[in-house]
């Protein structure tokens, strides 16, 4: 049994004892005995009680639907977020637009990679390195001065001795590279973005046989 049924029946049971009692009291008129007196004083704690848990019970079915209502209220809310979130979804796929083949992803990395040096930067019979004018400075002195050496070993050996020395020269590179972005304010942008690309073009060579 449901207690939404029980308690309409409590209630149903509480107005009759209620309407009971104040029949009684009213059709009393006024005491003219002990006896009489007694029978009202007993009538009006029936009414009181009989309205007391007709109070009680109104507040249980009242404390009831608030649970209902809260339960239901929320349920609504997770239902909205879902279909806001679900909509949200297919919003973005519909912005970001199909998606790429593997054979675009292919030609789309292609074309984001470095192109390697021309002959005119790195001379591919001596390795003689044409070094940006801003890369000449005093900081990086010590960084080509390894470059120079290692890349005229690989145009003179056609590749470098082992994978270890092919690693100390992407390091060394890297390294150059990383002195050049903390130094960006002392340059103008297209002196910056020109040793930049020189960079990544001569990381990119260094994998690669002389020739």
């Amino acid at each position: 049994m449901s207690l939404r049924l029980l308690l309409a029946i409590g209630i149903a049971s509480v107005v009759a004892q209620n309407a009971s009692a104040q029949w009684y009291y009213n059709t009393g008129a006024q005491a003219s005995t002990v006896g009489e007196s007694h029978a009202r004083g007993l009538a009006d704690i029936v009414r009181a009680q009989g309205e007391y848990n007709l109070n009680t019970a109104r507040a249980a079915i009242d404390v009831e639907e608030a649970r209902s209502q809260y339960i239901e209220n929320r349920n609504r809310a997770q239902q909205v977020w879902f279909e806001m979130r679900r909509r949200n979804t297919e919003f973005r796929a519909e912005q970001a637009g199909p998606k790429p083949t593997s054979e675009q992803l292919f030609r789309f990395n292609q074309e984001r990679a470095p192109q390697r040096l021309a002959a005119s930067q790195l001379d591919p019979l001596t390795g003689e390195i044409n070094w940006p004018f801003i890369l000449t400075d005093k900081p990086y002195d010590e960084y080509r001065e390894k470059l120079n050496l290692a890349f005229a070993m690989r145009a003179r050996e056609g590749s470098y001795a082992n994978v270890d020395e092919y690693r100390n020269v992407t390091a060394t590179a890297d390294s150059m590279f990383d002195e050049l972005k903390a130094r960006i304010r002392d340059y103008s942008p297209q002196d910056f973005v020109d040793a930049s690309n020189f960079m990544r073009s001569l990381v990119y060579d260094a994998q690669f046989p002389s020739g």
